[in-house]
C-alpha cells in the first residue's frame, strides 16, 4: 500500500513526560525515569516500569503502570512488547483511548489486522463523529483488498474532516484499485492540494499522483508531481524510480538515467531500477555497463 509508514506515533514523547511526572511512583523513581527518559534510554524504563507493575498494591496502579509501558514500548518499537503490555493493562482495567489507540497501531506493525480492527471498531463506535479510527479501519480495508468497503469509510472520513489530505490519497489509491482512474486522479488532486497547505508536507500525495499519471501516460503531468515529491524528499527512492520511468518514455534518456542511478543510491532494494538501467545502458551501445545493472539486478532478485 502506498501510503508511507503503516503506523504513527499514537503518542507524542511530550505526553509520555508527563505521564511519567504524574505516576504514582515515588519521587525519586519518578526522577530517574525522567533522566533516562531524556537519555532516550527506554530499555531503563522499561524494566522498572515492569519491576513496579509487577509489585502494584493495587490493579488499577498495576494497570497504569503497565499501559505506560506499553506506550513507551511503542516509542522504542518493540511491538510484540507494546501490545502484551497493553494487553495486559486492559485486563485489569479498561485502557483510555489513547493507549487503546496505540495498541491498535502496535497491531497494525505487526500485522495483526484482525485485532488492530477489533480495537479500532471499539474506538469508532464510542467515537462515531471521529475520523481517525474510521481512517485507519479504511487502511485495514484497503490492506486486505477490501476496496469498496474501504472507499465508503474514506468518503465518511472527508464528510468528517474535509481539510485533512490523507484520506483522500487513500481514496485515491482504493479508486485505482477498483479501476476508477479518473476518479482516482481527482482524489490524488485534493489530496495534493491539501498536502501543500501542511508545514511540513509528505511526498506521497504528489508521488501517488504522479505514479497514476505515468500509467495514464500523461507524461509531462507526471514529471511535474513527481518533482513536487522530491522536493519534499529528495531522497524518496520510489519517486526517483518513477520520475525516471516519465522521462525515459519523453525520450529524455540521460535525465532518465540519473534518475535510475538515483533511486539505486537511496535504496538499492529496488531491483527493478537496476533492470531498466541495463535496458537503457544497452539501447546506448555501453555493453559492459548494461551487463552489471543485469548482473546486480539477477543477484539482489535472487536475495
Amino acid at each position: 500500500m502506498l501510503l508511507g509508514p503503516v503506523a504513527l506515533p499514537a503518542q507524542k514523547p511530550d505526553n509520555l513526560l508527563e505521564r511519567i511526572r504524574n505516576s504514582h511512583l515515588p519521587a525519586d523513581q519518578r526522577e530517574e525515569l525522567v533522566r533516562s527518559f531524556a537519555a532516550k534510554d527506554y530499555t531503563h524504563i522499561e524494566n522498572i516500569l515492569g519491576r513496579q507493575a509487577a509489585a502494584a498494591d493495587t490493579p488499577a496502579n498495576a494497570a497504569e503502570l503497565r499501559a505506560l509501558d506499553g506506550a513507551v514500548e511503542f516509542l522504542h518499537g518493540q511491538m510484540e512488547r507494546a501490545a502484551l503490555a497493553f494487553r495486559q493493562s486492559d485486563s485489569a482495567a479498561p485502557l483510555g483511548d489513547a493507549d487503546r489507540f496505540t495498541w491498535a497501531m502496535a497491531l497494525v506493525n505487526l500485522g495483526d489486522a484482525k485485532a488492530a480492527r477489533d480495537q479500532l471498531t471499539r474506538l469508532s463506535d464510542s467515537h462515531p463523529d471521529g475520523p481517525l479510527y474510521l481512517y485507519w479501519l479504511a487502511r485495514i480495508d484497503y490492506d486486505q483488498r477490501l476496496y469498496a468497503e474501504a472507499v465508503a469509510k474514506l468518503k465518511r472520513v472527508i464528510a468528517l474532516d474535509p481539510a485533512w489530505a490523507r484520506p483522500y490519497d487513500n481514496l485515491g489509491l482504493a479508486l485505482d484499485m477498483l479501476g476508477q482512474p479518473e476518479e482516482a486522479r481527482e482524489a490524488f488532486l485534493k489530496a495534493v492540494d491539501l498536502n501543500r497547505k501542511l508545514a511540513a508536507p509528505s511526498a506521497w500525495p504528489p508521488h501517488n499522483l504522479g505514479a497514476l499519471l505515468l500509467r495514464l501516460q500523461r507524461l509531462k503531468e507526471a514529471e511535474i508531481a513527481l518533482r513536487e515529491s522530491l522536493r519534499y524528499d529528495p531522497q524518496f527512492t520510489m519517486a526517483h524510480y518513477h520520475l525516471a520511468r516519465a522521462l525515459e518514455a519523453e525520450g529524455r534518456d540521460g535525465e532518465a538515467m540519473d534518475e535510475y542511478r538515483a533511486a539505486i543510491s537511496h535504496d538499492p532494494a529496488v531491483v527493478e531500477a537496476f533492470y531498466s538501467l541495463g535496458l537503457l545502458y544497452r539501447r546506448h551501445g555501453r555493453g559492459p555497463d548494461a551487463e552489471a545493472a543485469f548482473a546486480e539486478y539477477k543477484r539482489r532478485k535472487s536475495q
